[in-house]
């Protein structure tokens, strides 16, 4: 991921809130069998990870896919896995900026933040991780409401059928970088602009951007 300083996150505690807060990550992996990916070999996939506190400070990413799926036909334990984590996007008009008509030489921008770690994948086949798995992962987004459900609320027969089609894996990540490209080079009035006009736009993501700009 290319960043100028500026925009460069380092603080681990930040990316970790930014990868649990954003679960559904871009998975790109490399297929050890071509034929069953397209013709460079690189897979991406859009799946929600778990991501679990590993010794030393690091972190564990742990997913699942069907057993059918191309990933887990033609990705070996031990393949280098590439997941990108992102907030809310938004576009950034020239004209929100306080100087932006005046000047002229301002162009459109794109606001985000993204997190993007790298590992060493291992397939994990076991029913009681499985469940576990998707327990936490359904926890995860349920506790914030008034009648979470949970794996308990399902048939136990329903939960280990489903189980039973999907194969684990898990992901040791060994770097971690991100980036929160925020408007942070702006002045604080065009900053302040920027969150007023985004909170105007009609789409949900423009005021979930909004609130992660720093005036």
């Amino acid at each position: 991921m290319h960043s100028q300083p500026l925009f460069q996150v380092d603080d681990l505690n930040e990316l970790h809130g930014l990868m649990r807060a954003h679960p559904l990550a871009t998975v790109v992996t490399l297929s050890t069998v071509p034929a069953l990916s397209d013709a460079t070999g690189l897979q991406a996939d859009l799946l929600p990870l778990e991501v679990v506190a590993a010794p030393g400070g690091a972190v564990c990413l742990r997913g699942h896919v069907a057993r059918s799926h191309a990933m887990a036909q033609s990705v070996l334990s031990g393949a280098e896995v590439l997941a990108v984590f992102q907030s809310p996007n938004a576009y950034i008009s020239p004209r929100w900026y306080v100087n932006g008509q005046r000047s002229g030489r301002l162009a459109p921008s794109w606001n985000y933040a993204a997190a993007e770690a790298r590992g060493r994948l291992r397939w994990v086949d076991d029913a009681g991780w499985m469940r576990s798995h998707l327990g936490a992962l359904a926890a995860a987004q349920e506790s914030g409401r008034a009648q979470p459900w949970s794996l308990g609320d399902a048939q136990p027969a329903f939960i280990d059928e489903a189980a039973a089609r999907l194969v684990g894996f898990e992901v040791t990540v060994d770097r971690l970088v991100g980036k929160r490209f925020l408007s942070q080079q702006r002045t604080e009035a065009d900053r302040r602009s920027v969150i007023a006009h985004l909170l105007q736009e009609p789409g949900g993501a423009a005021s979930d951007v909004a609130r992660l700009i720093v005036p």
